[in-house]
C-alpha cells in the first residue's frame, strides 16, 4: 500500500489534535466528501496507523493515532504518542479545541499550532516558570493563544497560569521561545457564570490582551459530558 502525503498529513493532524471525530476532519479540508473520508479512514485503520476511539459522550466516528503511527511520523511527534491512554474527559477537551480551532479558521485566522508544539518550561525571577496553551493561530489582530476550559480546573490554578502568561510576556519570553513580540490569550469556557469568574482573575497591568468567551458566544458547539 502506498501512502499519500495526504495520508501522512492526516495521521499528523490527529496526532497532534490527539483525537478528531469524522466531520472535524471534513470541516479541516482534509476531504471533501463523507464517502472518501470513510473509505480512506477504513484503510489507515488496517494498516494500524489509525485507531477508533470510543467514549460514553460521543456517539459518532472518533479517531486517535493507531499502533503503527510512529511509522509516518518524525521526532517530537512519534515520542509524543508512545504512552497515550486518552480518559473521557481529555478526548472531550482535545475535540473541544478543534472545534475552536474550527470557529477561528472561520473567522480568518490561519496558522495553527498545536499543544505540544507550545509547551515551553521558562526561568524568571528565579522561579522556573511553564505554559501550556491548548493552540496558537494567527490573526490579523496578532497571534491568539488558546486555552480551551471545561470547568474542571479550579479558578486558583488558572490564576497561577495566568500570572506565567504575565510573565512569558513581559518577560521577553514570548519573543525568544515563540518569535512573537506580544499575544492575545483567548479563553473560552462553559456559560456566563464561570466567563465572569475567569475575567476576574485578570493580572493587574496584563502585559497581553486578555479576553474570555463561552462556547456559545464564538459559535463553538459544546460536546456533550458523561456520568
Amino acid at each position: 500500500m502506498i501512502l499519500t502525503q495526504r495520508d501522512k498529513d492526516l495521521v499528523f493532524e490527529i496526532a497532534m489534535s490527539h483525537v478528531l471525530s469524522r466531520d472535524q476532519i471534513l470541516a479541516l479540508g482534509l476531504f471533501n466528501s463523507v464517502t472518501r473520508v470513510n473509505t480512506r479512514m477504513r484503510v489507515l485503520r488496517e494498516l494500524g496507523l489509525l485507531r477508533n476511539l470510543e467514549t460514553p459522550f460521543f456517539r459518532g466516528s472518533l479517531y486517535g493515532p493507531g499502533p503503527n503511527a510512529s511509522e509516518v511520523l518524525t521526532g517530537r511527534a512519534a515520542g509524543l504518542i508512545a504512552n497515550r491512554q486518552p480518559s473521557p474527559r481529555f478526548l472531550r477537551h482535545a475535540l473541544a479545541t478543534t472545534e475552536i480551532r474550527l470557529a477561528l479558521k472561520s473567522k480568518g485566522a490561519s496558522n495553527w499550532q498545536y499543544e505540544p508544539m507550545l509547551w515551553r518550561v521558562f526561568e524568571h525571577a528565579g522561579k522556573t516558570l511553564e505554559i501550556r496553551p491548548d493552540g496558537m493561530a494567527m490573526s490579523v489582530k496578532g497571534p491568539i493563544l488558546v486555552e480551551c476550559d471545561m470547568g474542571h480546573v479550579s479558578p486558583q490554578k488558572l490564576g497561577e497560569k495566568l500570572k506565567n502568561y504575565h510573565q512569558f510576556a513581559s518577560g521577553g519570553h514570548a519573543k525568544r521561545l515563540y518569535q512573537i513580540d506580544s499575544f492575545n490569550l483567548l479563553i473560552v469556557t462553559t456559560g456566563k457564570l464561570r466567563a465572569t469568574h475567569l475575567r476576574d482573575l485578570e493580572p493587574d497591568r496584563c502585559s497581553y490582551g486578555f479576553l474570555v468567551q463561552t462556547f456559545e458566544e464564538l459559535g463553538v458547539p459544546l460536546i456533550g459530558g458523561w456520568s
